[in-house]
């Protein structure tokens, strides 16, 4: 019994008719035929019922069809395995800005000089992207916080600039209108971002320099979903701290104001790996092709 045959046999069952059954194999109507004939005699039994107007199943062939079409399932399945064990796996870790804004067009840029690359890639906060980075189940980390653990170092690669950002609706166009400041913004509802994001580091350390504390807050939702905070904020539920690029497109149609922080902070994004770890060649050639993209000149191997 050859695949071959049983491509033939599926696709009869399928369009009913040799003709267009061998057409989308790219078959001749005689080579099909025979598929089936050699197929009916080494398994004993007739599959294909013949007549002038169409073809249908015997009850064998009906029988036999679900498992046909099975073991052609199964084989593709193997078959896409195989293709991608053949490349190289990346098994890579982000946090939302970096998964969400900063990765895309990196990856689609070094895909083109290395095409056989394959993509693995897990999200989360910054926090579980570096513990996952410790226990080696991803092999690079791309995060918004420089690593706390030992044995994780932190490339900076990428900076980026914490907004104030308000929905546009009349109450806070009136608040801008008035000259509003800051610190009369925060006292407004607040979103956050769950406490071991990246973001929310940066922005605490701001509150902190304002000398505001979380309790004086009057907060009106803790999200770790960046796209839920944007939906949030668009709906007039409050104002957040967040990352520029996190909102951009947001200012630009209008949906939000953006107010720039004190001594325009700023905070980095960071490329973490496991110290001492000697990578494979693929993934030393995509360390360097993000530093070389974002502009850093640093080595590749341990802090900037």
């Amino acid at each position: 019994m050859e695949f071959r045959q049983l491509e033939v046999f599926a696709a009869v069952a399928e369009c009913r008719s040799f003709s267009e059954a061998a057409a989308s194999l790219y078959l001749t109507q005689s080579t099909a035929s025979s598929h089936i004939r050699n197929l009916e005699k080494e398994l004993k039994t007739e599959l294909v019922v013949r007549s002038n107007r169409y073809l249908t199943l015997t009850d064998d062939g009906k029988r036999f069809l679900p498992y046909v079409q099975r073991i052609l399932k199964m084989r593709d399945a193997a078959l896409m395995e195989l293709k991608k064990s053949a490349e190289t796996v990346l098994k890579i870790g982000a946090s939302t800005i970096p998964s969400g804004y900063l990765l895309p067009p990196l990856i689609t840029g070094f895909r083109k000089i290395h095409p056989d690359v394959y993509f693995s890639i897990r999200q989360g906060d910054s926090g579980e992207i570096l513990e996952l980075v410790q226990d080696g189940s991803v092999d690079l980390g791309f995060v918004g916080a420089p690593s706390s653990f030992s044995g994780v170092s932190s490339i900076p690669f990428c900076e980026d600039t914490l907004v104030l950002a308000t929905p546009a609706t009349d109450h806070y166009l009136e608040l801008q209108k008035k000259g509003a400041g800051l610190k009369e913004l925060l006292k407004e509802p607040l979103i956050l971002r769950e406490r071991r994001s990246g973001t929310q580091k940066a922005a605490d350390q701001f509150l902190s320099a304002l000398q505001i504390s979380r309790k004086s807050l009057n907060v009106a939702a803790e999200v770790n979903d960046l796209e839920s905070i944007r939906h949030l904020l668009t709906e007039g539920a409050g104002v957040t701290i967040c990352s520029s690029f996190a909102v951009e497109d947001l200012m630009q149609s209008g949906q939000v104001i953006l107010y720039s922080l004190p001594s325009e902070i700023h905070r980095s994004f960071y490329i973490a790996r496991q110290k001492g770890r000697t990578l494979p060649a693929k993934l030393e050639a995509l360390v360097r092709y993000v530093l070389k993209e974002s502009g850093k000149k640093t080595n590749a191997d341990g802090d900037a």
